[in-house]
């Protein structure tokens, strides 16, 4: 019966050093929005950044995993902050730390008719490729997007001739 009682608790504690993890980033990152919502397309604006609550966890209780998000927290700030997601047309965008450790983009920008979603996996360790890799993706984005409104103006002027 003890243990039933304490689980809860341990749960609590463990659920307030979580939040006082993304409080303390929020405080060193007050550009970036953090949640721990990891589902993409759920922020608004150029700077979002979430993060999967059990790497919150783990930066809690392991020094050296603390070190290791931290540092791919702030790489994630300083696109971020270069304006990565501003884009012309981009309407939202951020970063998402996976419950698995690793990284995703996503984005959400205007497009002829209405709105385009996407996301794609970003390797950790090669920061330098981010921009290249979001650019090249929104340009294959953009040219599918294009070849279909194509076809359907062929399949329009087909159907009135």
């Amino acid at each position: 019966m003890r243990k039933e009682k304490w689980r809860p608790r341990a749960r609590l504690r463990a659920g307030k050093r979580t939040r006082n993890v993304l409080s303390e980033l929020k405080e060193k990152y007050s550009d970036v929005k953090f949640s721990t919502n990891t589902a993409p397309f759920s922020g608004k604006g150029g700077n979002n950044l979430a993060i999967a609550p059990n790497i919150l966890k783990q930066m809690e209780s392991n020094p050296e995993k603390r070190l290791e998000y931290e540092a791919l927290i702030y790489d994630c700030a300083q696109g971020i902050q270069s304006g990565m997601f501003r884009r012309e047309g981009m309407i939202a965008g951020g970063f998402i730390i996976t419950a698995d450790g690793g990284l995703r983009a996503w984005g959400i920008s205007r497009s002829g008719s209405g709105t385009k979603r996407s996301l794609f996996d970003l390797d950790k360790k090669d920061k330098a490729s981010w921009p290249d890799k979001i650019r090249e993706k929104i340009k294959i984005e953009r040219k599918r997007i294009q070849e279909v409104q194509e076809k359907k103006k062929r399949n329009k002027l087909d159907v009135q001739v």
